[in-house]
């Protein structure tokens, strides 16, 4: 028999909600997570009001707010001449006049301690290296403990991969090269102190070498993440100062923001990056958050999608299980890992391909060097041409039950 119904690889906000999510509707959970919590990610922090359902029904919210996220009213627009726009959330969401903003290192450590008190069992600091599909029972994941280096062999019934980005199990060889070389994206983040008149808002810049957003975080902290080319990143000698410098502070508004600013901590990079769709499986394993597909951070939607994609493959999951209860053992578990995919690829296509698609198309004009300026600039001028593509991106938190 299977020692769980379910593991899932990866502590954030993915893994988290879809843990959360099994264990609350009875089943037998494993959460693995390669480091040790809390740990820093590369990420906007930008909490859209999309995702504050999900947070409610995985019994956090209240906790996020108690542990100093920031409350953003309004959302800036600032093309690289120095036009801007600004509306406020109220009139680009359905769920809540106002977003947050909170550190991923408070943010995903609220929601694994959540999940170890709902009942999850969460081993931290174990890394997965293979996951071999079964042909009776049971998945089985090959881990290695990283205090002990002990190789740990763990099966369930189905496997869920909440590993990010670089998921070693979804992503082919080719992908991971992201693109022609010289023309591929890398993603920069730091916190600041001392950045001027960021307060209630969130500041998604334009340049020419591609954008960045500040939001104001817990501590009076400010969080810039930002995505350049290639040749920026290059021609900088990977130096992230000098990144910053040749990037973001050629908007004429984020280099007065950043004037007296002072890097707290480290700085954080990624890349090459790849955006859109990608597969939802691969030998059997089921992939949620940004191992399914990653959403464009200026959306602002990318911690919304995990949240939710958490939530679908636990749907999925245990009607699949419900609906197999009856059948023999040996039948049951061989045929839930495509139920699961089943039900959770019509989920996932229903909710997210519409927006992952009008984001790939924003992309293209983003970083187009002749075209960029002009839809910048055009957006800037016709407040509600801005909305509208803002909406476009965006969806309300479906139902759970």
């Amino acid at each position: 028999m299977p020692d769980y119904d379910a593991i899932v690889i990866g502590g954030g906000p993915a893994g988290s909600s879809a843990a959360i999510s099994l264990v609350n509707r009875g089943a037998r959970v494993l959460l693995l997570e390669a480091t040790s919590m809390p740990r820093g990610k590369l990420c906007g922090e930008f909490i859209a009001p999309e995702s504050f359902p999900t947070l409610e029904r995985l019994g956090v919210m209240q906790r996020m707010l108690s542990d100093g996220a920031h409350r953003i009213t309004r959302a800036s627009l600032v093309a690289s001449n120095g036009n801007s726009v600004q509306t406020h959330l109220s009139r680009i969401s359905a769920n809540a006049p106002w977003a947050m903003s909170l550190s991923r290192s408070r943010f995903d450590q609220n929601l694994f301690d959540r999940a170890r008190e709902a009942g999850v069992e969460c081993r931290e600091g174990v890394a997965v290296k293979s996951c071999i599909r079964g042909r009776g029972l049971s998945h089985e994941v090959e881990a290695l403990s990283l205090a002990t280096g002990s190789t740990i062999v763990l099966r369930a019934t189905v496997i869920v991969d909440a590993s990010g980005r670089n998921s070693r199990m979804m992503l082919r060889r080719q992908e991971r090269a992201s693109g022609r070389r010289g023309s591929r994206l890398y993603a920069l983040k730091a916190h600041f102190e001392g950045v001027r008149g960021i307060d209630d808002q969130v500041e998604l810049h334009f340049f020419p070498q591609g954008y960045g957003g500040f939001s104001r975080i817990e501590g009076g902290l400010v969080n810039l993440c930002f995505i350049v080319d290639e040749s920026t990143l290059r021609n900088a000698g990977g130096d992230p100062s000098k990144v910053l410098e040749r990037s973001v502070m050629s908007n004429e508004i984020a280099r007065e923001r950043l004037r007296d600013a002072v890097v707290v901590g480290k700085w954080h990079s990624a890349g090459p990056l790849t955006f859109g769709h990608r597969r939802l499986t691969k030998d059997g394993v089921i992939a949620v958050g940004d191992a399914s597909g990653m959403i464009d951070p200026f959306t602002g939607t990318g911690i919304q999608m995990a949240l939710r994609t958490g939530e679908m493959v636990a749907d999925a999951i245990t009607d699949a299980i419900g609906s197999t209860a009856k059948k023999p053992v040996d039948e049951a578990a061989s045929s839930i890992p495509d139920l699961v995919l089943n039900k959770y690829s019509i989920l996932y296509n229903s909710e997210f391909r519409n927006r992952l698609n009008a984001a790939g198309l924003l992309r293209a004009l983003a970083f187009s060097p002749r075209v960029a300026p002009i839809v910048a600039s055009v957006l800037t001028r016709v407040p509600w041409l801005a909305r509208f593509v803002l909406q476009a991106t965006r969806s309300t938190s479906g139902p759970s039950r």
